[in-house]
């Protein structure tokens, strides 16, 4: 009697399929909830980060002219040079791409304080025009400074690059021109070898002499 194959399906092979199809439901879900996040985020970040940002400066400072300038010249480079050295380390062929996502997000947190600075004066809502009149008479030129600070951060940034590049080109070039050096002595050591072997064989053939005395003629 010819076999037939069993077509019924086992439980197993019935609960991979289901679980290999996707599900949207779910999908949809984190989807909404990824937006609700980064909507009240954005409203944090809007509405109460202004405010809370003008206050703590105008806390520091406490009117004072210099105490303003100090504080936005150092807040202005060091959350610019800091965050600049960071993300720099990304070019690094030997990190992997996630790793490089991580080192921009720990720039990026370094940078929180001149990003909340420029948040006050980028954004057009009332809680940033309430902090930049508390900025204003609190902590007079400390946007100023920052700004003043983070040009100051990014000219001896590039500079340091600059020189890095120049100092790496000039070791690959010198490292270069050792190797090359390095086998140009092998090969005049070697034919020096050479020559000398030729030179002290002895020649393969001798000029034959004839031992034998003449016989006379009659």
């Amino acid at each position: 009697m010819p076999d037939f194959e069993n077509t019924d399906q086992s439980p197993t092979d019935a609960s991979r399929r289901s679980d290999s199809k996707p599900r949207w439901g779910l999908r949809i879900g984190l989807g909404v909830a990824a937006l609700i996040l980064l909507a009240i985020v954005y409203l944090v970040i809007r509405l109460f980060l202004p405010v809370w940002w003008a206050t703590n400066i105008a806390n520091q400072t406490q009117g004072s002219i210099t105490s303003g300038i100090i504080l936005g010249l150092v807040y202005g480079f060091i959350f610019t040079f800091v965050p600049l050295l960071v993300v720099w380390q990304a070019r690094y062929k030997k990190v992997s791409w996630p790793w490089k996502a991580v080192i921009v997000v720990v720039a990026v947190l370094l940078a929180i304080p001149n990003l909340l600075t420029l948040s006050i004066y980028a954004n057009s809502s009332s809680s940033a025009a309430k902090a930049r009149s508390m900025i204003d008479i609190s902590a007079t030129w400390f946007p100023s400074w920052s700004i003043g600070g983070a040009a100051a951060a990014l000219v001896l940034f590039l500079g340091i690059a600059a020189f890095w590049q120049l100092w790496h080109a000039r070791g690959k070039k010198m490292k270069a021109m050792k190797s090359e050096a390095k086998v140009q002595a092998e090969l005049r050591e070697t034919r020096a070898m050479e020559s000398g072997q030729a030179g002290t064989q002895a020649p393969a053939w001798s000029p034959r002499e004839d031992t034998e005395d003449p016989k006379p003629t009659n």
